[in-house]
């Protein structure tokens, strides 16, 4: 059995704000206060244990603060130390501000790739999108520049109408810096920074017809899922110069528990099961819709994290859960909207 890919949140905490991300980032469902690299490193270690081994560190934003990010790249060394470098990954989700700040650190962590939110190449887009400045956005472009020759990049663009008429610019960009790119629909959130669901309903857009376009360009593409065949069904794109496209849709199919979806109000919900979170404060957040019912809690009443081998225990049982999901085509009525409680076996 392949173990699912960890997502470590070493905050709650952004400098962007997005509209169509939720509240607190990864750590959507935050039980008590953050734990500090201590706690943080317990928690992988014993991931480590049971057997993990694809880790990608991510928030709110884990290069925010001088200690976020000096605790993510410890994170990131103590992963690469303990694992062999031809099992699994250690990557960084980011959304690139802070990344010439933060240059010698990253290197020096080890990192087989850096994940780069960048939703527009205009400025006025990407300030109205993230309510930042466009000194931000200069930044952001000056530290991809600058990091792509050191560390294998790839942007993460979430295609909503406010950029869809860019993304041949933005894959264009890639072919022409040696990067790679995702491609992501809209994900639609209650607790979504712009207040409610509203924004990614009002600007989402179905990737099928860029899919057709770049199919037409770059012939058949490969069908991947995410580590532990769980997830979406990705279609990924190769073009001649190397750089890999990739959109992740999630209107066709998603994988489900029977355990954990069955009582869930949000089921079906758009995400379903895609990779475990280790949440800024210490819980398992099996995924981003699911109550507190859909997390399993790492730390005592006292904010500590539990004893090594109850550690051990309950990211063994979330791995058990992600192993019994099965995936579940969507019918085409729930494009964006919820569907009665089903059988998920």
């Amino acid at each position: 059995m392949t173990l699912p890919s960890v997502r470590v949140a070493v905050t709650e905490q952004c400098n962007l704000r997005c509209d169509y991300c939720p509240l607190a980032g990864d750590s959507v469902e935050m039980q008590r206060e953050r734990l500090d690299y201590t706690g943080l490193e317990r928690l992988v270690c014993a991931a480590l244990d049971v057997g993990f081994t694809n880790f990608s560190f991510t928030g709110g934003e884990p290069l925010l603060t001088d200690n976020t990010a000096d605790t993510t790249f410890r994170l990131a060394e103590l992963v690469n130390a303990k694992r062999s470098p031809s099992d699994g990954y250690t990557k960084l989700n980011t959304n690139g501000a802070n990344l010439l700040r933060f240059y010698d650190g990253l290197i020096g962590a080890g990192f087989d790739e850096l994940k780069i939110s960048l939703d527009s190449l205009r400025a006025d887009t990407f300030t109205k999108l993230s309510h930042r400045s466009k000194r931000t956005f200069d930044k952001t472009l000056e530290g991809i520049l600058k990091v792509k020759d050191s560390i294998p990049v790839r942007l993460q663009t979430v295609v909503g109408k406010y950029n869809e008429d860019e993304i041949p610019a933005m894959i264009q960009f890639c072919i022409e810096n040696g990067l790679d790119i995702k491609l992501f629909d809209l994900s639609s959130y209650d607790n979504a920074l712009s207040g409610s669901r509203c924004f990614a309903d009002d600007n989402f857009v179905s990737l099928s017809a860029i899919a057709n376009e770049l199919q037409e360009q770059y012939g058949e593409p490969v069908i991947k899922y995410a580590v532990g065949n769980v997830g979406h069904p990705k279609k990924v794109f190769t073009t001649p110069e190397g750089t890999r496209i990739e959109l992740r849709d999630t209107t066709k199919l998603a994988h489900y528990s029977s355990e954990l979806c069955r009582n869930c109000p949000n089921y079906m919900c758009q995400d379903g099961l895609c990779n475990i979170v280790i949440a800024a404060d210490g819980h398992i957040q099996m995924c981003r819709e699911g109550g507190a019912e859909q997390t399993i809690s790492l730390c005592n009443t006292d904010n500590n994290p539990k004893n090594d081998a109850q550690l051990r225990t309950a990211l063994a049982a979330a791995a058990s859960i992600f192993s019994a999901a099965r995936p579940i085509e969507k019918p085409d009525a729930i494009q964006r909207k919820k569907l009665p409680i089903v059988s998920v076996d």
